[in-house]
């Protein structure tokens, strides 16, 4: 007997950097992010941030992280304030995703916008208090 797959689909994920403005870029993540492509996203949230840049994760394509991925959205945080610049999470995604970034209480570590000019925002604003 033939294992069955209806109702799962698996998107390996994929990575696309693009800037916003001037100062800020935005890691766009697309598919399935698990152990396999954390550090990939990692790498690429340390070049963003090496390049002094502001910088929105957008979560709105992604379909599923693990908990090495919330792992690296702490990282990118931490790594961001050492450095002076804000990190926002664009949400609008698959409700697992967001579940999974609840129950992680990721909104401790990182502000969270539902679209891209509400992510725009929040940097503009965090630049203006600093």
């Amino acid at each position: 007997m033939a294992a069955s797959s209806v109702g799962f689909e698996h998107r390996e994920g994929a990575i696309r950097v693009v800037p916003e403005t001037d100062e800020i870029v935005v890691v766009c993540l697309e598919g399935d992010f698990d152990l396999t492509s954390a550090p990939a996203l990692g790498d690429q949230i340390d070049r963003a941030l090496e390049s002094g840049n502001e910088l929105i994760l957008d979560l709105s394509e992604v379909t599923f992280i693990d908990s090495s991925v919330i792992n690296v959205l702490v990282r990118a945080s931490k790594a961001a304030s050492e450095r002076g610049r804000a990190v926002v999470l664009q949400l609008g995604t698959a409700r697992i995703v967001e579940r999974a970034l609840e129950i992680a209480r990721i909104e401790q570590v990182l502000p969270m916008g539902h679209d891209r000019q509400e992510a725009v925002r929040m940097i503009q604003q965090q630049a203006e208090t600093v």
